[in-house]
């Protein structure tokens, strides 16, 4: 393997899960520059979406749904890599109730286990990869946001488990803990001031960006990460310190 050729992800299959926007959206725009055939899902179709999906596919699929789950997976023939960024939080207190907790993991973590279940036997025979997208919240908990604060953080446990268990059939799984990257998610606590304070405590001075966290995904995607599984990367500026 050339270390100088390692991200580039030509001829590479690659369905990057939550990308109609945000974090995913970026993920999707730098494997799609590094070569690679992009598939994406958002909740919604492609035209009602404001962003340019040029040189994707696009797929709707409702996370909540097993059977979407299960028909997405279908119109696959081979996959090389697996990215899971589709996340969800309620605010308020909705949280706090069964009925919004089971959502939130349900979306966040069973939906999850179902894309990487889904999708293991391609991976298996591209000797593929996943990358699943959680967040710093499974280091510093959101106590207003319990639900999410334990999805994410069972997606952590979620991926060292499957790395061990599919490590031998050459399926490597990692995970990436987004900092605090403005999206339609976090829009309650990205505006200007709140930066300002933000870059206060945080080491890096500044909010993430979806191009921050994309370096992360490609390298963790890439042969560069060849003998990387179960792990989990932060790429949060500093701020879990």
């Amino acid at each position: 393997m050339s270390l100088v050729n390692a991200l580039d992800f030509s001829g590479k299959n690659v369905l990057v899960c939550g990308a109609s926007d945000g974090i995913g959206y970026g993920v999707a725009k730098a494997l799609l520059e590094a070569g690679a055939d992009v598939s994406i899902t958002g909740t919604r179709t492609a035209e009602d979406y404001d962003n340019d999906f040029s040189g994707m596919t696009f797929y709707s699929l409702n996370i909540q749904d097993a059977d979407s789950i299960e028909a997405l997976a279908q119109n696959f023939q081979t996959l090389d890599v697996l990215v899971n960024c589709i996340g969800s939080v309620l605010w308020g207190k909705a949280e706090f109730e069964r009925e919004g907790f089971e959502k939130i993991l349900t979306i966040n973590l069973t939906g999850a286990m179902q894309l990487c279940t889904e999708f293991f036997p391609l991976l298996e025979a591209s000797k593929g990869n996943i990358v699943n997208l959680d967040s710093v919240v499974s280091i510093r908990p959101a106590p207003a946001n319990p639900a999410y604060t334990a999805s994410k953080a069972g997606l952590v446990q979620l991926t060292k488990a499957l790395a061990q268990k599919w490590g031998r059939k050459g399926v490597r799984v990692n995970t990436l803990a987004p900092g605090m990257v403005p999206t339609k998610l976090t829009a309650n606590q990205s505006s200007p001031e709140q930066e300002a304070e933000f870059a206060k405590t945080c080491p890096a001075g500044r909010f993430g960006t979806p191009e921050d966290i994309a370096g992360g995904v490609l390298f963790l995607a890439s042969p560069l990460a060849a003998y990387v599984t179960g792990h989990h990367l932060v790429v949060d500026g500093g701020l879990s310190l």
